[in-house]
């Protein structure tokens, strides 16, 4: 099996590693401020950082543990999977710029964790276009 990590996902796998990290960072700020565990951002917020941590580790079992998923998961092809949950993740992150916040100012983990959403997508259509070629 060829272990040679392509530039897709290297993208997967480090917007993967900048959402776990920005899970844990301040979402909002307001005086205090609120990571994505907590009240009020649960589980929306955090389905984010979940799915791009979902998809680096698919990647990772395919690419380092020699895990087969080329038959797919529930009837979705493995690109197509990280395609879905990069594109949900990042759907989210983006709704949350649309959405009414009231006084409450975005934190430094939010932005991570839009660019994580974004990256995660990015990352699996590059994957998609390498495998095409």
């Amino acid at each position: 099996m060829n272990n040679k990590v392509t530039p897709g996902e290297i993208v997967v796998l480090a917007a993967g590693a900048v959402g776990l990290i920005a899970a844990f960072l301040p979402f909002y700020k307001n005086g205090e401020s609120a990571n994505s565990f907590d009240e009020g951002l649960f589980p929306v917020a955090t389905l984010i950082a979940l799915f791009v941590v979902a998809a680096a580790v698919l990647v990772a079992l395919v690419k380092f543990a020699n895990v087969n998923l080329s038959a797919g998961v529930l009837g979705f092809g493995f690109v197509q999977l990280l395609l879905a949950l990069g594109f949900f993740a990042a759907i989210l992150a983006i709704a949350f710029l649309i959405a009414e916040k009231g006084s409450v100012d975005f934190g430094f983990g939010y932005y991570l964790l839009l660019i994580a959403g974004v990256g995660s997508v990015v990352g699996a259509v590059i994957m998609r276009n390498e495998r095409q070629a």
